[in-house]
């Protein structure tokens, strides 16, 4: 379900007419590859809509992609969107969103693009969810990079109340304390990423940080980390437990020995299936 983080540039948008997705075609599998949110090249998402779809029993299932918000691609996730649209066990109780958004990139992009991206990506889906006969209610699934940015839009960007649950994958949430504990080269990509120290911008790792935004209003949230990650230390995941236990969020904190990354097959199955029961409990 959560393969490890690759760089791939993003693929040449093919514009589809999603006229196709009404009607009869609502019993029909149909698949959007890379459609424009945004003009930038980046700002594409894939959609899997399963045959049988509806806007009564159809949630939204929304992957974010990991690399340090400097690489990464929405092609991570491609395997499970497709595998997931045509098991009979997922669909149609989800369509499947695959989100890329900007990269930090030679100057550009810096914090707060991404999280642009990801709020535009968002009311781009909910603006076509009649159309694509589907509900705007969402559960969204972050992994490292990405599930900052997921945690980040389901606590500060929910105006509508459409993101119903959050799954976040070895995470970090303290921005500041990203900085400030982390292994060698980190502190050198958070002032790359955020195009300033701690010290000489505060609020922009402030801003950038979801647990800045934790209410007790936040979205259920099932947040996994590796017991001896050295890339983003389980001390933020512990972070935002606490945080969400303070603000009697539900949540569920799944933890396993390993580093920045499943373990194992086995620990990999074990917190899909328990993803999927949680995600499936907090879309009905």
């Amino acid at each position: 379900m959560l393969p490890a983080c690759k760089h791939e540039s993003a693929s040449q948008a093919v514009p589809v007419d999603t006229s196709l997705a009404v009607g009869p075609g609502a019993k029909q599998e149909l698949i959007l590859l890379n459609q424009h949110y945004g003009d930038d090249s980046l700002q594409t998402i894939d959609i899997y809509l399963p045959a049988g779809r509806s806007p009564k029993r159809t949630h939204l299932m929304v992957f974010v992609h990991g690399g340090g918000w400097m690489g990464g691609d929405k092609s991570d996730f491609t395997t499970a969107c497709e595998g997931f649209v045509r098991n009979t066990t997922f669909s149609p109780a989800f369509a499947y969103v695959n989100v890329n958004y900007r990269l930090v990139r030679d100057g550009k992009n810096q914090f707060p693009a991404a999280e642009e991206d990801l709020v535009a990506a968002m009311n781009y889906m909910y603006a076509h969810a009649d159309s694509f006969q589907v509900s705007p209610l969402s559960a969204l699934i972050g992994a490292s990079a990405g599930a900052q940015l997921t945690t980040l839009i389901a606590y500060k960007h929910n105006e509508k109340k459409n993101i119903k649950c959050v799954v976040s994958n070895w995470g970090p949430y303290d921005l500041t304390r990203m900085y400030n504990e982390g292994s060698s080269g980190v502190p050198e990509l958070m002032n790359i990423v955020l195009g300033a120290t701690p010290s000489e911008n505060p609020e922009i790792y402030e801003v950038s940080s979801p647990v800045t935004y934790v209410s007790p209003d936040s979205p259920p949230t099932f947040l996994v980390h590796g017991k001896q990650d050295t890339l983003v230390r389980i001390d933020q995941g512990m972070e935002l437990d606490s945080v969400l236990s303070k603000n009697k969020v539900e949540h569920f904190f799944y933890t396993f020995d390993g580093y920045h990354g499943y373990s194992s097959d086995q620990v990999a199955n074990d917190a899909a299936d328990k993803m999927y029961n949680f995600i499936a409990k907090y879309t009905k």
